[in-house]
């Protein structure tokens, strides 16, 4: 319910802010009104672009967060092998995002009315960069709870037993090379979140 509030509180100053540009381009007359009009409302539709791209990362890692928070239950190396997949992913979109903030920063003016939008970029970019230092958090300490059952895994291994608490000695290594993976992830993640802040912060900054 939480997440459904934060997306419509979102998509309403999106579309809130619509109508005002609207009104804009209605009042003007000559052509070079016309032309900046114009020119103002494609880049209205770049920023609204932005914000959907961050909102939807958002969803993901709230998704990444559930899953996370639900390994009470060790998961298996498959599940986390897919959520190393998605953080990746996540990262690889969070950098985009950066580079699409760059480009903007690049031909944005001072005391914009798009300042409405990049402060709500922000917003959205610390509110990611909090959700990604929460997933390597969790990342760790899964990491070292994993490492901590396969040490007294590897006791009862040398033992002289194929099997470890139920488990073959081939799945207790698959899982701790899952969970090398999505530590590394998580760091990856958690680089890409401060560069998209970084990115956010100053094009926020040039458009006031």
């Amino acid at each position: 319910m939480k997440n459904k509030f934060a997306l419509s509180a979102g998509l309403m100053l999106l579309t809130g802010l619509a109508p005002v540009f609207a009104d804009t381009a209605a009042v003007t007359n000559t052509p070079a009104q016309a032309a900046a009009a114009k020119q103002h409302n494609a880049k209205v539709m770049e920023f609204k672009d932005i914000l959907f791209k961050l909102v939807r990362q958002d969803e993901f890692l709230d998704e990444a967060i559930e899953t996370l928070d639900s390994t009470n239950n060790p998961a298996g190396p498959e599940d986390i092998s897919a959520l190393n997949v998605s953080l990746r992913a996540i990262s690889k979109n969070l950098r985009h995002i950066s580079a699409l903030n760059r480009t903007e920063f690049s031909s944005i003016q001072a005391g914009s009315s798009l300042s409405n939008y990049t402060n709500t970029i922000l917003s959205y970019s610390r509110k990611i960069g909090r959700k990604a230092g929460q997933v390597n958090v969790l990342a760790a300490q899964l990491a070292a709870k994993n490492k901590k059952s396969a040490m007294r895994d590897a006791v009862s291994s040398g033992k002289g037993g194929k099997k470890v608490r139920g488990k073959e000695l081939t799945q207790v290594l698959e899982e701790q090379k899952a969970v090398e993976g999505l530590s590394a992830a998580a760091k990856s993640l958690n680089a890409a979140s401060r560069d998209l802040t970084a990115t956010s912060k100053w094009l926020h900054i040039a458009s006031q």
